[in-house]
């Protein structure tokens, strides 16, 4: 019996998301219908060229002011951005670095800085978290290697455009990075550790990174209170 009502269940789930997606169709068709309707009362279309005209002409029409005013007001700007670091769900048992590696003074404590902070302690994460042990260095001397790589992930998403919707990094593009500033690359174990853990950050702040690119705030002041994970 608990088989079928499972069974019945997910039947009347999709019965109803499928009679919501009809519904759906069903008004903007009758809308595109209706305006059709009354352009054949001025132009020589019949009803069905004058519907589709109309349905056509509504949907540049969104997309349009969708576009537009994306580009004026940009979604999750700088000023209302938000961060909560107790969401990435790292427990005590990590070392971190801290917040005061990246800034000396009140000054210091830009956006690019809060970046830089969480891309360092994230990459560190993945150092100790690796089934073996990624260099035979000391937790100060992976920190120092997590804070470089951090920098290295943050010099590519400055030279993005505003218009980048892609904001991730690659193995390859780490170590085209490091050769293009004169740099023996590092080996591809701790740069395919790097991309797994800047990626996923950049994935959980999507929209606060891409604020920050399109409005070039690098610079600019951070005062909010969440440098540290509880």
């Amino acid at each position: 019996m608990r088989f079928i009502a499972r069974v019945l269940l997910v039947v009347g789930i999709v019965l109803l998301i499928l009679l919501i997606v009809l519904s759906s169709m069903a008004v903007v068709l009758g809308f595109a219908i209706a305006i059709g309707w009354l352009l054949t009362r001025f132009l020589p279309f019949d009803l069905f060229q004058a519907s589709l005209l109309a349905l056509v002409a509504a949907t540049i029409v969104v997309v349009f002011w969708r576009h537009f005013l994306r580009s004026l007001f940009p979604v999750g700007g700088v000023e209302d951005i938000e961060f909560d670091e107790d969401a990435l769900g790292y427990d005590n048992d990590y070392d971190r670095i801290p917040a005061t590696r990246f800034f000396k003074k009140q000054s210091d404590k830009t956006w690019e800085a809060w970046l830089r902070f969480h891309l360092a302690n994230s990459i560190y994460f993945e150092f100790q978290d690796a089934p073996q042990p990624v260099a035979p260095m000391g937790n100060k001397q992976l920190q120092e290697l997590a804070i470089r790589l951090a920098d290295l992930a943050v010099s590519q998403l400055k030279q993005k455009t505003a218009r980048a919707t892609k904001l991730r990094v690659t193995v390859t593009s780490l170590r085209q990075q490091m050769k293009k500033m004169g740099q023996q690359p590092y080996d591809d174990n701790i740069l395919k550790l790097t991309t797994v853990a800047v990626n996923e950050e950049l994935e959980y702040h999507y929209q606060d990174v891409q604020a920050i690119i399109r409005s070039g705030q690098w610079d600019s002041p951070y005062d909010g209170d969440n440098w540290e994970w509880s």
